[in-house]
């Protein structure tokens, strides 16, 4: 993790060496991810955006069988999510990246190419983000709302962002964005990544 970090290896490689160490079946993947839970106010945000016709997306470059099983268990298996996806063979975990992007190599799966191929003309784009994979999606989007790695990544770099402590500072904050004109110049770090057209939802 900390050769990710300091830019030395690929999210990719990140995550194929982290798996290549664990030996686990899938039942004994779901009784270690009973001790997990999604942040509480996630699930009236998802509601308050379908009321309010907003799109919305998870982009995670983690694993797709953790992701599927924390939105099973609270009833959002509907909301689409883009991720890669995690295999078992004999007891070892095989990471798959069906959205990698081998021009750049950076990044598992390719955040900015689904910005990029959701995006409608006219569209604001907002990303909420905790980590430091988020880092190129931020550079892409319109209006980025951070904590933990990605908000000091913010600072550091000087790119603008809005704090956020849980999904209701971001519920709070969407209604005064409605209207607001799309800005120009992001996307400085990912000029050329293709569009991944056609590329459907994990869960889709």
């Amino acid at each position: 993790m900390e050769r990710w970090k300091r830019g030395e290896i690929s999210s990719r490689e990140c995550l194929e060496i982290e798996c290549s160490g664990v030996r686990v079946s899938p039942r004994e993947m779901e009784e270690f991810l009973r001790h997990f839970e999604l942040d509480p106010t996630f699930p009236s945000f998802v509601q308050y955006c379908r009321k309010e016709g907003i799109p919305l997306y998870i982009l995670s470059d983690g694993l797709d069988f953790y992701i599927r099983y924390l939105l099973e268990r609270y009833r959002l298996e509907d909301v689409p999510f883009f991720s890669n996806r995690l295999c078992f063979s004999d007891g070892r975990l095989v990471p798959e990246f069906p959205y990698f992007i081998p021009s750049c190599g950076m990044c598992g799966n390719c955040k900015v190419a689904h910005i990029r191929r959701l995006r409608r003309e006219g569209d604001l784009v907002v990303h909420i983000g905790d980590g430091l994979s988020d880092r190129f999606a931020a550079e892409e989007a319109d209006v980025v709302f951070a904590k933990g790695e990605l908000l000091e990544y913010c600072q550091n770099t000087g790119l603008p962002c809005r704090p956020f402590r849980d999904f209701r500072d971001v519920q709070e904050a969407l209604p005064d964005l409605r209207g607001r004109e799309v800005p120009e110049g992001r996307g400085r770090r990912c000029p050329e990544v293709p569009l991944l057209e056609g590329a459907r939802p994990i869960n889709g």
